[in-house]
């Protein structure tokens, strides 16, 4: 017959110390509800203090309980004023499963890497000619102002980093400043962006490989970059740091080759100069800095790692573009017809047999990209889910490999899907616009979370921070009006986005009503 403690205190709280010697254990927890006594009966309600139970492992009988317990409560702001944050350690905040599953395995040169990686695409290998063609002579300032806007947002970015270090960047930043449908915004907005250009990306890389087995191409390559992220972050962030290391070595060695070399500069182009298109154009280049925050709540220290990674990125990013820009305008006489000037450049200074090459670097840097949206953009799901905006599926860890598979897994799925359906270079310019909102909500979220009680100091003080962000938000607000053939698409994904809030979370919101 099992021995019966008998009857326990409701309510008192339940440590090792408070059992007896002989039913102290040390076995895993395991989830059997929060309420509940030390006999198994129902208890009675208790307060959140003295629901939260020691730190060691305790066990009566067969009833196992967790290590801690804290209510889930909505990201935003509470009834009292106070900011509820995901990630935060107060017991009166929500607590983010970053905190719980996720492995701090990144540090901040391999961040660094994975932001070099986001922002340095296929489309370098075309920009020069296309920037020449439209900027002519004033291409060096095209470049310069492109480069400075794109360090302005990345400054606003780099403070709100080392203010917050959960997962999600953006969404984690307007849910504090804004609330959670701001967050869910940004989020869908980021998600959407990263998953269209990734479909895009699919499609161009299989046509490089092999173009007569299209489909299985983008199968198997979607399928083994899924495989890869499941395998952990430290996996990902070794794949991502050696194929930035190609991506470096490959276009570095361009610049050289072209500044070292005879010149022979290309001549003017003969149509008129647009440098706003060319400067819209030279900014969308640089982007995709914004996605490494994603990541933050796997990075060790994010909070001094963040701003480290997205300024010594940015930077080695710029050095790259000018450089490249340079070697080709050097070294293409007809650089504003040109379609594919690092291979004319190559071909010129090396031969055909070289220009060849081209076509292999570009497909080294497309894989590349697409290991950082496939790291990326499932981290937006992840924080989606723990701000209550998605289905808590889309928030489960893997346990051992700390990563968020079913977050994983559906976003390729649906990138895979969407490769397979056609081409998509309509929803990459409707990404293209939205990253523009997503710069101004970040750049007014840092304008808010400044004046705001209950925000973590930050690590990295943006000086004239208030200055930086208005400017911010003005210019990419301009550059949203002159984009208006993006618009359009725009406002489908903003409407498709509010569809699948309604879905999430319509219900709740008409209760609350």
């Amino acid at each position: 017959m099992p021995f019966d403690p008998g009857p326990a205190r409701i309510g008192a709280p339940l440590d090792a110390h408070s059992l007896p010697w002989h039913r102290r254990g040390r076995s895993r927890a395991r989830t059997r509800g929060p309420e509940f006594s030390r006999t198994g009966r129902p208890a009675r309600a208790r307060s959140p203090e003295r629901r939260a139970v020691s730190a060691a492992d305790c066990r009566h009988d067969e009833i196992r309980v967790h290590r801690r317990f804290v209510p889930r409560q909505r990201p935003g702001r509470a009834r009292d004023g106070s900011v509820i944050r995901p990630g935060s350690k107060d017991a009166n905040e929500v607590v983010s499963p970053d905190r719980v599953g996720l492995v701090r395995s990144l540090g901040r040169w391999g961040l660094t890497a994975l932001t070099i990686n986001c922002v340095v695409g296929a489309g370098i290998l075309g920009l020069p000619g296309k920037v020449y063609a439209l900027a002519g002579a004033s291409t060096g300032l095209v470049v310069a102002g492109a480069a400075i806007l794109a360090l302005a947002a990345a400054l606003c970015l780099a403070e709100l980093g080392s203010r917050m270090d959960g997962s999600g960047g953006p969404v984690e930043y307007c849910t504090a400043a804004f609330g959670p449908v701001a967050g869910f915004a940004a989020g869908w907005l980021l998600w959407a962006a990263t998953v269209l250009a990734a479909a895009s990306l699919l499609n161009l890389f299989a046509t490089m490989v092999a173009p007569d087995a299209h489909t299985m191409i983008v199968v198997g390559t979607g399928l083994g970059l899924t495989v890869l992220t499941c395998a952990g972050m430290g996996r990902s962030a070794i794949a991502s740091g050696a194929l930035t290391v190609l991506k470096l070595g490959l276009l570095a060695g361009v610049a050289i080759a072209g500044l070292t070399t005879s010149a022979a500069p290309a001549t003017l182009p003969s149509t008129a100069a647009q440098p706003v298109t060319a400067l819209i154009l030279m900014f969308f280049a640089f982007v995709g800095f914004e996605r490494p925050t994603a990541v933050a709540g796997e990075v060790v220290d994010a909070r001094r790692a963040v701003p480290f990674a997205l300024l010594a990125g940015m930077a080695v990013v710029t050095a790259l573009y000018a450089g490249v820009i340079a070697a080709c305008w050097r070294g293409v006489p007809n650089l504003a017809l040109s379609e594919r000037p690092v291979g004319d450049l190559l071909g010129r200074l090396f031969g055909s047999e070289v220009a060849r090459g081209a076509e292999l670097a570009a497909a080294v840097i497309v894989l590349g990209t697409l290991v950082s949206q496939w790291i990326t953009a499932p981290r937006l799901m992840l924080a989606l889910s723990e701000s209550r905006q998605l289905s808590a599926i889309f928030g489960r860890i893997a346990s051992g490999r700390g990563t968020p598979d079913v977050a994983i897994v559906t976003t390729g799925i649906v990138a895979v899907f969407l490769a397979l359906g056609g081409d998509f270079v309509t929803g990459i310019a409707a990404s293209s616009a939205s990253r523009l909102l997503i710069f101004m909500g970040c750049a007014a979220a840092l304008l808010r979370l400044r004046r705001q009680p209950g925000i973590p100091e930050a690590r990295f003080h943006l000086p004239l921070g208030a200055a930086v962000a208005t400017c911010v938000i003005l210019v990419c607000g301009a550059l949203l009006a002159v984009a208006s053939a993006e618009l359009a698409r725009l406002g489908v994904l903003i409407i498709v986005g509010g569809l699948l809030w309604l879905i999430s979370n319509g219900k709740r919101w008409f209760q609350r009503v």
